[in-house]
């Protein structure tokens, strides 16, 4: 049986290409007896396969030592984690740290940019940190939010205080390599521009063109950026756009906006192969990606590209 590239699939393991950058769990074969390990999967050929574990550390395992090897969920360390990737995309000018709550503010990007991300311990009292998170917005003349992933201490904490929760986002994620397999082929009526910064045309398309100038800086500011456009023709118009971020081994995908006349003519996949390719070639393996939950459109076209939810959170507002 042959995977994606070629590569011959192990009937044993069940593993595939396509799951290089997934989290898995191996038992395999020692001389001294079965063993197990969990990571994400590094590398995978014929004969043998790697798994990077969250020290580091790498493992390679000849694949006719497998056991049985499956695919795990993320976990809720993981999560935190990624809110830190995520933030980092759109690099804020005005940042501070109680413990390892990140008060962020000036993106110019709304809650995304201004707001408390809670990766872990305040190392005061719950109250004290909103007070103290409170304080800090107040002096920027902001209103204090909190980005909270769901069903999370923080979001539970909040929630007995009627800190009010707005619009559940979701944030899902996928494997680079199942993303290029799916991706395989997928051409549009007119070609994709990379560029480092965004182009006039870009901004006039995010959004509607309602992106302060000051935001635009900040989405060009990350170490590693890419923005794609498909301008119509004769040029001056985006009919679509893009951005993506690697921060290895992830690529996070953002902006994915298409003018509503040129909806459903595979804009969107077009500018997603550009971007992933990119990604690919600076190393990255895994990919992600924030969508509104509701938005039923957009949640179909991700799964199609093998995305799938890993945690959603919403912004939490004082009562009143």
């Amino acid at each position: 049986m042959l995977g994606v590239s070629g590569v011959s699939v192990n009937s044993r393991d069940g593993l595939s290409p396509d799951d290089i950058g997934a989290r898995v769990s191996v038992r395999y074969r020692l001389p001294t007896g079965a063993t197990d390990v969990i990571g994400d999967l590094d590398s995978l050929d014929a004969d043998e396969l790697a798994i990077r574990r969250s020290d580091g550390s790498l493992v390679v395992i000849h694949r006719d030592d497998v056991v049985a090897a499956r695919l795990v969920g993320p976990s809720p360390m993981s999560a935190r984690e990624l809110e830190g990737v995520s933030g980092r995309a759109v690099p804020v000018t005005d940042e501070s740290w109680l413990g390892k709550w990140w008060l962020r503010a000036g993106a110019g990007l709304g809650a995304r940019g201004n707001s408390v991300r809670p990766l872990g311990d305040p190392g005061v009292a719950f109250d004290d940190a909103l007070a103290a998170a409170a304080a800090w917005y107040g002096e920027r003349e902001l209103m204090p939010a909190v980005r909270a992933i769901a069903a999370s201490r923080a979001d539970d904490e909040l929630g007995r205080r009627g800190w009010i929760a707005g619009g559940q986002r979701s944030l899902q994620t996928a494997t680079v390599a199942s993303m290029r397999r799916r991706l395989i082929g997928v051409q549009a009526e007119a070609e994709v521009e990379l560029a480092r910064e965004p182009s006039a045309a870009w901004l006039d398309r995010y959004r509607d063109g309602t992106v302060p100038q000051a935001a635009a800086s900040v989405l060009a500011a990350a170490p590693e950026v890419a923005f794609a456009t498909i301008e119509a023709d004769g040029g001056g118009a985006a009919i679509a756009i893009g951005r993506a971020t690697v921060e290895k081994p992830w690529v996070g995908f953002a902006a994915i906006e298409v003018e509503p006349a040129s909806r459903r003519r595979g804009y969107s996949r077009a500018v997603m192969a550009a971007l992933v390719s990119w990604a690919a070639d600076r190393g990255a393996t895994r990919a992600y990606l924030e969508v509104t939950a509701d938005n039923e459109p957009a949640v179909a076209l991700y799964a199609s590209l093998g995305f799938a939810e890993h945690y959603r959170y919403a912004y939490r507002t004082p009562p009143g």
